[in-house]
């Protein structure tokens, strides 16, 4: 493994208060900088949530809109699911669209 330099610029404050507690783990600023970006590299993601309010993402305005929207339309499927009409819904993870029935039954749509 070949070492490779890295030079970031940081609030003076926080890379204080970094050090500080590094120390006292008894590691060093470059020891823990490394186990951070190890981690990112072993988990191929940021390992702590980043998140903002959705409202700060999209506006408030818009967040109401959404929000009001949502409720509308969680309304008619429960509507349907009293009268026992299936609701046509879509799987993510599989990518395929499905009839689901008011006694949980999932009924796939084939796309061929």
């Amino acid at each position: 493994m070949t070492d490779a330099r890295l030079n970031i610029r940081v609030d003076a404050g926080i890379k204080e208060q970094a050090e500080s507690v590094f120390q006292k783990l008894g590691l060093t600023m470059s020891s823990g900088v490394n186990i951070f970006l190890t981690k990112v590299a072993s988990e191929q993601r940021i390992p702590f949530s980043l998140t903002l309010d959705r409202a700060d993402v999209i506006g408030y305005d818009a967040y109401k809109i959404e929000q009001a929207m949502v409720a509308c339309v969680r309304e008619e499927i429960a509507e349907y699911q009293r009268k026992g009409i299936p609701v046509a819904r879509y799987d993510a993870k599989t990518k395929r669209a499905y009839l689901e029935y008011p006694d949980g039954r999932r009924e796939f749509i084939d796309s061929e």
